[in-house]
């Protein structure tokens, strides 16, 4: 059953409509008058319900604001009455003046009727001071009267209103007596009368000589309102309204305020004017507003009293209103509003929803749908009706499968979430959020806008306690230095002697303790630099003023060329060396201008591009898979639905990029356009099988090693290493070759100290001074790629297919085909990179390869034939993802 209350808002009251003084005059009394003597006593109206009907206090039992329900019977279908009451007399709108108009202060003065005033001295239960006198609305006294002290010193008023006329005989008590008010309305409710009646308080007269006398009236009657409630779903016009069977007349003693009805019955009517008939389809509108309010009598409403409503087309129904109790009370207004409990039942609902296009690019925003809602009733005519709808819910897919309630980020605004229905579609436009990156752009735009450092930044000392490294990143224009320390020689503050003097590990041809920088080192901090440059950039100009100061090495970082970068810095001292050609290089640092995004990673797990990484091209939507936003439109009264499910596709992800490439174990950065370039092979095919020693090739790090080539004997565990194994540096320190030692060995503890086996250690990873990581990072060991595999916590890493850097002619190889990431670990073969046969007794280096297919491929090697790790020539290049420590 669908039925509601109504309610309407009180009229504002009456609000000072006379500021007029009383006036006296005795003989011996002194007079206190600000008028004239003649103007007598003067009233001020006030309070007529002069505040909202819902803050009224209901002064009355609970059981008469009850609502109550009451079919109607006759050609009704399915037809009720529904009975609400309210406190105070509401009025709905305020037309022009008729004697039903419910009367308020802004009518008063309109309706210009006078009204009655009496009374009665101190100590009286009469009114015989004043009798019946009439009060113009203006607040003066038709016939003004004074009062005088002498004659009683306290008044206490009652009024009227409208004052008894020939044709309206309101008060039917005589001269001597308080007033009572005999209403007997007449059968049309046209001609009914609001009547309003004042019982004030005792007012002294010294208070009161010179000032307004303060009437408050309220409402004698209760007044009957009609309405339409729901849709009757009935193309009718409501012709004449009844109440029959009621008590037809009443008096009101104003002094006790009760009320008592005749026991004479009586029917009232309103009859709408010709062409003035109210239809029924129109909802939630009162019938009888203006002219039309019925004033009855309060009263117990008799058992056969009854509503009967008359229709243009001659039928009528008719519902029961009185018996079990039910009352018009004085003061309030009774609301009879037709509903239709079978409306629902009546009608057919529809709610459609439909879009022309449902799936839309990266870049179509705008995504039109329309939506209509409607009921139609099934009898007794197709009458069609408008049925409001809102959007209920919004779901979201990102794989076309899984679906998740709320409002999606896809969604960038709406139009409007709801409509008012009807026959017709309503338009509305969803639009779609284009979340198209040039992310290349985006991040270079990001550097150059970061705010420019202050002072001079100590890139050892950014995250606390000083920590150095062969790496650092830079991600802001400014001033910048490092100190010059061995790699990770310094770690929270103090040595970190187990970086370039490991306490696990014993020398041997396969192991090194300590290390070498351009002598052995034996200390952190690197001593007898005279100089400091830009050994290699990536971008011109944008690294300047390097130089040594002190123990550290400074540049600047220029805002106006900030990009991605990778710029290599080198210190040398002045000690000439004729068989190079160079200057000592004595140490070399990796300076990385990337995002801090690349480090965002938790411990145990990877940075998120490879090192010195630098973007050619990233671009693509924010989304990889096409994505779904799916709206549920509600139909209010119902709950009927209707769906439609969009579709935004995704651009796919184009993301290039160049990186820097290592020789296994050593920390410096190698690029093919770069000049720290592998030499070429001499013509000398004993120059062929040589590299550098460990010790040179630290200190020329510009002039990069040979590969090594065992020609002579292919059988033997030659690697095409880049650094030689001299017996001098298995024993005594100065540095000399031995073919024999060189062809079966190669150092196992370059990257990870202690490790002095090769694959398979397991000890703790001591991170060396030669590791090319930024602080907190290391190179990998081979099982820990697995957790790239496995989602790497949630935080993506970019593995780009970057290929390898050959040892011979210094070009890229497979570049867009595979992507090659050392480990720190070594093994003898089989395997072999770039060949279909099998290899056997090669020391090799497992790698990472991510082939075609772009998934990452740990254990097998490039053709995924040979089902065994991967293993890859130290003399290659191949690029380094790090791992947080």
């Amino acid at each position: 059953m669908k039925s509601r209350n109504f309610k309407f808002a009180l009229m504002a009251a009456f609000v000072g409509l006379a500021s007029f003084v009383v006036t006296s005059c005795t003989d011996n009394e002194t007079v206190k008058e600000t008028q004239k003597v003649e103007d007598g006593i003067s009233f001020a109206v006030s309070d007529i319900q002069n505040i909202n009907e819902a803050s009224l206090p209901k002064t009355k039992a609970p059981s008469v604001y009850e609502t109550t329900f009451t079919p109607l019977e006759g050609d009704a279908q399915g037809l009720e009455l529904v009975e609400t009451t309210v406190e105070g007399v509401n009025p709905v709108y305020i037309p022009a003046a008729t004697r039903a108009l419910v009367t308020d202060m802004s009518n008063f003065a309109t309706i210009n009727k006078n009204f009655a005033i009496f009374a009665t001295k101190e100590g009286s239960t009469a009114a015989n001071y004043l009798y019946n006198e009439q009060v113009k609305v203006d607040g003066t006294m038709v016939n003004p009267v004074k009062w005088k002290k002498s004659e009683s010193s306290k008044l206490k008023f009652f009024a009227v209103h409208p004052a008894k006329d020939g044709s309206n005989p309101l008060v039917t008590t005589t001269s001597g007596t308080n007033p009572v008010v005999n209403y007997s309305p007449e059968a049309n409710a046209k001609k009914h009368i609001d009547v309003l009646v004042a019982n004030t308080e005792a007012f002294n007269y010294d208070d009161y000589v010179s000032q307004k006398i303060p009437i408050r009236f309220s409402h004698a009657t209760t007044a009957v309102y009609f309405k339409v409630g729901s849709d009757l779903s009935y193309n009718q016009k409501v012709k004449k309204i009844e109440i029959r069977n009621v008590l037809g007349s009443g008096t009101y003693d104003i002094a006790t305020k009760t009320w008592t009805p005749s026991t004479t019955k009586k029917n009232f009517a309103l009859e709408f004017d010709s062409g003035d008939e109210f239809p029924t389809n129109i909802s939630n509108k009162v019938m009888n507003d203006g002219d039309g309010v019925f004033f009855m009598v309060p009263q117990d409403i008799p058992a056969d009293a009854d509503v009967k409503i008359t229709f243009l087309s001659g039928n009528s129904v008719v519902a029961k209103i009185g018996g079990n109790g039910k009352k018009w009370v004085a003061g309030t207004t009774r609301t009879y509003s037709i509903s239709n409990s079978k409306d629902e039942l009546d009608r057919e609902f529809h709610i459609t929803a439909k879009a022309a296009k449902t799936t839309f690019n990266y870049d179509e925003t705008n995504a039109p749908f329309t939506v209509t809602s409607y009921s139609k009733s099934l009898k007794p005519s197709s009458i069609e009706k408008p049925e409001p709808w809102t959007i209920t819910k919004y779901e979201f897919s990102a794989d076309g499968t899984t679906w998740t309630e709320g409002k999606p980020s896809m969604v960038a605004a709406m139009s409007s979430e709801s409509g008012n229905g009807g026959t017709s579609a309503e338009a509305r436009v969803m639009t779609l959020a284009n979340d198209y990156h040039d992310y290349k752009a985006e991040r270079e735009a990001a550097l150059k806008a970061a705010p420019e450092a202050t002072g001079t930044v100590d890139l050892s000392k950014v995250n606390g306690p000083q920590e150095t490294a062969n790496c650092y990143i830079v991600s802001a224009s400014g001033k910048y230095s490092f100190p010059m320390v061995y790699g990770n020689a310094i770690k929270n503050g103090v040595d970190n002697t187990e970086a370039f003097n490991p306490s696990g590990i014993n020398g041997s041809a396969v192991a090194i303790n300590p290390f070498w920088g351009a002598t052995k080192i034996t200390g952190s901090k690197i001593t007898g630099a005279t100089k400091a440059e830009v050994l290699w950039s990536s971008t011109p100009d944008i690294v300047s003023d390097v130089a040594i100061n002190g123990d550290n090495v400074e540049f600047k970082v220029n805002k106006a060329n900030m990009k991605e970068a990778s710029v290599i810095i080198g210190i040398k001292n002045s000690e000439p060396d004729g068989s190079y050609g160079v200057g000592n290089v004595l140490w070399s640092w990796h300076i990385w201008i990337t995002s801090k995004d690349v480090v965002d990673t938790d411990n145990g797990y990877f940075m998120r591009e490879p090192l010195g990484f630098r973007h050619t091209k990233w671009q693509g939507t924010s989304y990889q898979q096409d994505r779904k936003v799916r709206l549920t439109f509600t139909q209010t009264r119902t709950g009927k639905t209707a769906q439609v499910e969009f579709t935004q596709k995704a651009a796919s992800m184009e993301r290039e990029g160049e990186a820097m490439y290592y020789q296994q174990g050593r920390k410096d950065p190698l690029y093919p356009t770069s000049p720290m370039a592998l030499q070429t092979p001499g013509p000398n095919p004993d120059a062929l099988r040589r590299g550098f020693t460990l010790i040179n090739s630290v200190k020329y790090a510009s002039v990069m090693a040979r590969p090594r080539k065992l020609w002579s004997n292919p059988t033997t565990k030659g690697n095409w290493d880049w650094m030689t194994i001299s017996t001098g540096d298995i024993g005594n320190g100065e540095p000399y070759y031995s073919e024999s030692v060189v062809a079966n060995t190669t150092y196992f503890n370059l990257w990870d100290a202690n490790n002095g086996q090769g694959h398979g250690y397991t000890g703790t990873f001591v991170k060396t001074v030669y590791d090319p990581s930024p602080v907190g990072f290391r190179v990998p060991r081979l099982a820990e790629f697995e957790k790239i595999n496995n989602g790497n916590n949630g935080k993506e890493a970019f593995t780009p297919l970057t290929g390898v850097l050959k040892y011979d002619d210094f070009t890229v190889k497979n570049k867009g085909t595979n992507g090659y990431y050392w480990s720190s670990e070594k093994k003898i073969g089989p395997g072999n990179f770039g060949e279909s046969e099998v290899y056997t007794g090669y020391y090799g280096l497992f790698a990472l390869a991510r082939g075609s297919q772009k998934d990452l491929v740990l254990k097998k090697d490039v053709h995924s034939v040979h089902n065994f790790p991967m293993f890859q020539n130290m003399a290659w290049g191949a690029s380094v993802i790090s791992i947080k420590e």
